[in-house]
């Protein structure tokens, strides 16, 4: 089976979706294939949905910046379905501390996190956060500190950087922990995202605009006559142009890489992004009085609650495979993470439990070295009418939501010429 359109599109999370509409959008004439490896489009922000094999990653929130964003594509209408972020609960011993996500860069988190040791040096470490881009963003952590090593307010900082995708504190990137210390003040949002889609795709499938095919993997690509023809699980797929809106470590596998523009084939090269160790499960209703975020700071757990899903994760370097050492035993830590939390807090009991391993979890680097090759980046350069990139990865930025949100503006203005 052969299937022919204007514009493939290779991933169907957030970035894919914009790009999907803002093109639909600019040209009502185009028709479109777009391709979703998972059981269900929506890519790490989708929901658990157990009868159609979904199941979430955890990662329900983005920046206010990108929510204004999608908010701005939709039509610019107030958003019933979206709400901020609210408060972080803290699991020590047999009982859960809950603290305002406006106060995570004030005493109350750190004496959540690490007691009343962990106050005296907080101001210290806050004000390093603050001024991460003025000290320089190229340092480490470690570089970066001037305290004691060993204070408690060191311990509750790695703690939240794991929250934030760094696996580990000392050789992170400052300019990573500034940037997500500075968007969660700003405000993270949360949503049903699928229902904030299923309008869009229902009505270009209605018009014959649109075909969505999951479980889709990709196997191989080629470009003969400007014209792309992609292989997959489901079936051959042609349209003059492509639009990649996968990470490059997992686009590499089936895109040619005599087709990459340079920088960004070294890039993939030379830097990792970060792994994710997740559990799902579902929760037999929904709890409203709950916190959206929860640390388990004894098994470097982090729990994500949006609805009915709970997620636990643990931020790791980049993993390939289930198997490898780091990830097995990351697995064990979830899973006494959630033995722990059910105990304290029964409301929270869940059913089904799925484990996935995400190599590219955060497509940020954790290492300060490797932000130069990213800096390097020129979105323009890296689109042209026939092959473009979008997504979090394609950008200097730390903040993967800044990325895709101008590689998505890119791509739009690219396929504009054509």
């Amino acid at each position: 089976m052969q299937v022919e359109a204007d514009v493939i599109i290779a991933g169907a999370g957030l970035a894919g979706l914009l790009t999907l509409q803002q093109l639909s959008a600019q040209h009502p004439d185009w028709t479109f294939i777009l391709l979703e490896r998972e059981a269900r489009w929506g890519g790490r922000l989708r929901p658990t949905l157990r009868d159609e094999g979904s199941w979430s990653c955890g990662q329900q929130a983005v920046s206010s910046a990108l929510f204004d964003h999608v908010v701005q594509a939709m039509g610019g209408e107030a958003a019933p379905w979206a709400r901020p972020l609210r408060s972080i609960g803290v699991l020590a011993g047999q009982k859960v501390s809950e603290v305002a996500i406006r106060e995570l860069m004030d005493a109350p988190m750190a004496r959540a996190l690490g007691g009343a040791a962990a106050v005296k040096d907080w101001p210290q470490v806050a004000q390093l956060l603050r001024d991460g881009c003025v000290l320089g963003e190229e340092q480490s952590f470690s570089q970066a500190w001037k305290g004691d090593k060993k204070s408690a307010a060191v311990v509750v900082l790695e703690h939240l950087a794991h929250l934030w995708g760094l696996p580990e504190l000392g050789p992170g990137s400052l300019r990573t922990l500034s940037a997500g210390a500075r968007a969660m003040q700003e405000g993270l949002w949360t949503a049903r995202w699928d229902q904030v889609w299923e309008p869009l795709l229902a009505e270009l499938r209605n018009h014959d605009r649109l075909r969505l095919e999951c479980r889709a993997q990709i196997m191989a690509a080629k470009q003969q006559d400007r014209l792309w023809t992609l292989a997959t699980t489901r079936g051959t797929f042609t349209a003059p142009r492509l639009v990649v809106a996968q990470s490059p470590w997992e686009a590499i596998a089936w895109l040619p890489k005599e087709l990459w523009p340079s920088k960004l084939l070294a890039i993939t090269g030379k830097t990792k992004p970060v792994s994710l160790v997740i559990l799902s499960a579902e929760l037999a209703n929904e709890t409203p009085e709950q916190p959206d975020l929860l640390l388990v700071p004894a098994e470097e757990t982090q729990v994500i609650l949006s609805g009915r899903s709970i997620c636990y994760q643990a931020t790791l370097h980049y993993e390939l495979t289930v198997q490898a050492p780091t990830v097995v035993k990351a697995v064990k830590r979830l899973k006494r993470a959630r033995k722990k939390l059910e105990t304290v807090r029964p409301d929270l009991m869940a059913s089904g439990e799925h484990i996935a391993l995400l190599p590219v979890g955060w497509a940020h680097t954790a290492s300060p070295q490797e932000h130069r090759w990213f800096d390097k980046l020129e979105l323009a350069n890296l689109q042209d009418e026939t092959l473009v990139f979008c997504g979090d990865a394609y950008g200097p930025h730390a903040e993967g939501d800044r990325n895709l949100i101008e590689s998505v503006q890119t791509v739009i203005t690219s396929f504009g010429k054509a």
